[in-house]
């Protein structure tokens, strides 16, 4: 799909003609599923990471949606965690992962060093890192087991 089109209007000059994304998102929409929103102000990524945000209100839980560690985006080797959930007596990092951008695509080996990193640096000041994979959650429903079965409340 192009991103814009050059169109010329009386040829003295080239005016930029987007594509109306309105129109593109309205064939996306799918009535079963509830309309994605700002999560705490940040808008979500994915329809998951929303699912999840979804699932954390659900079970009353306190979290921080994308929560900059280790120094966020400017300090090489820190990160931006999609949940810092507030769970007892520890907090823990949810991470929502895409099951091809992050164990089938080249470099995937990032995503299992990120882990790793963040594991080492919070080592007895979280309770754990978790990954969901958007291939478990289909459904909001199915997000709200699988964040219920991994956070075991």
């Amino acid at each position: 799909m192009k991103t814009f089109q050059m169109k010329s209007s009386s040829g003295i000059g080239r005016k930029v003609k987007l594509p109306n994304y309105a129109k593109i998102r309205s064939l996306e929409v799918d009535n079963d599923f509830p309309v994605i929103q700002p999560v705490q102000g940040i808008m979500p990524d994915s329809k998951e990471e929303y699912w999840v945000a979804l699932a954390l209100n659900k079970m009353k839980l306190k979290y921080e949606f994308q929560r900059s560690v280790m120094g966020g985006r400017n300090v090489p080797g820190g990160s931006i965690v999609d949940f810092w959930v507030y769970t007892p007596p520890l907090p823990t990092i949810v991470m929502v992962q895409g099951d091809y951008w992050h164990y089938v695509a080249p470099r995937t080996y990032e995503t299992i060093l990120n882990i790793a990193r963040l594991k080492a640096y919070y080592a007895g000041r979280i309770y754990d890192v978790v990954e969901l994979l958007t291939s478990q959650m289909p459904t909001p429903d199915e997000a709200y087991q699988l964040v219920r079965r991994e956070l075991k409340s």
